[in-house]
């Protein structure tokens, strides 16, 4: 038998505290309890619903990483769950439904008994990883990309996630290269060139960074989708290149951009405020 674990920052349900290893955790149904609590979706890579113009529920892939498999609970109203997106602030961008979805603190069983099931569950391993992700587990979550790449080595999604750990990690050329793979799979897909660019533009090991590389690869996000937040990872590239003059420009028109992410301007602000005195002291 398995004791559930409980988080310090999660309210605990009134439902069974122990699963066997082979048995499912029943989901429990989505309640006010579960607002700032993280939720991990059942189906879709962050898929969510956002009301259109109009008024009809709309379908929305973010194709990046603004909303993700787990997400932040917002309020429950009804079969909808309003869930935040990553930088955006306090306010919901949309729902998903209650059905698609599992509390996190519920979640590594619940994908484990699936697998448990399913050994080719190639999904499961990576909600499981996702939520091993989001629990900081970071081992075991590069573990289960790993198996679902190895199961599903076509899917692009698989290596933007599994590369992100990896960054982390700071294993920098794993990073790379599970980036520019998604990008060779999905050459559309903006975010995995941003991904890769920010890898050569900010390596923590200054061998690793290619700032021409990363100018290249962040340009070719921006020609996909001009994201005000891809322009920050120009200007650093541009930073890293000794270009400082494009370093703080870049850094401004990002800032400027009424669509740049409220939860990201004060880190924005200070890397604004460190170009700009690299570029006074250059001059003087």
């Amino acid at each position: 038998m398995i004791p559930c674990r409980i988080l310090p920052f999660l309210i605990t349900l009134a439902a069974p505290c122990v699963w066997s290893q082979s048995a499912a955790p029943v989901p429990s149904e989505p309640n006010s309890t579960w607002a700032g609590l993280r939720i991990v979706t059942l189906e879709g890579f962050g898929d969510y619903f956002a009301p259109g113009a109009d008024g009809q529920a709309k379908l929305i892939k973010p194709g990046g990483l603004g909303v993700n498999i787990v997400a932040v609970v917002q309020r429950v109203d009804g079969d909808r769950i309003w869930i935040k997106a990553n930088g955006a602030g306090d306010e919901p961008v949309g729902w998903v439904h209650k059905n698609n979805a599992i509390l996190l603190d519920n979640a590594i069983p619940y994908f484990t008994s699936r697998i448990e099931r399913n050994p080719k569950d190639w999904d499961a391993y990576l909600r499981r990883a996702e939520s091993e992700h989001s629990l900081n587990q970071r081992d075991a979550a590069i573990s289960d990309y790993t198996r679902a790449i190895a199961l599903h080595p076509n899917e692009p999604f698989l290596f933007l996630r599994r590369g992100h750990d990896f960054r982390i990690a700071k294993a920098c050329s794993q990073a790379a290269a599970d980036f520019e793979e998604a990008a060779r799979l999905k050459p559309q897909w903006a975010e995995a060139y941003n991904m890769a660019a920010g890898v050569y533009a900010d390596c923590p090991d200054p061998a690793r960074r290619d700032p021409k590389k990363a100018i290249a690869l962040i340009g070719r996000a921006i020609a996909l989708s001009p994201n005000p937040t891809y322009f920050t990872v120009l200007a650093l590239a541009y930073f890293r290149s000794g270009d400082l003059e494009r370093a703080v420009a870049t850094q401004r028109q990002a800032l400027e951009s009424p669509g740049f992410p409220p939860g990201y301007r004060e880190e924005a602000l200070r890397q604004l405020e460190a170009y700009e005195s690299a570029l006074a002291a250059q001059k003087h």
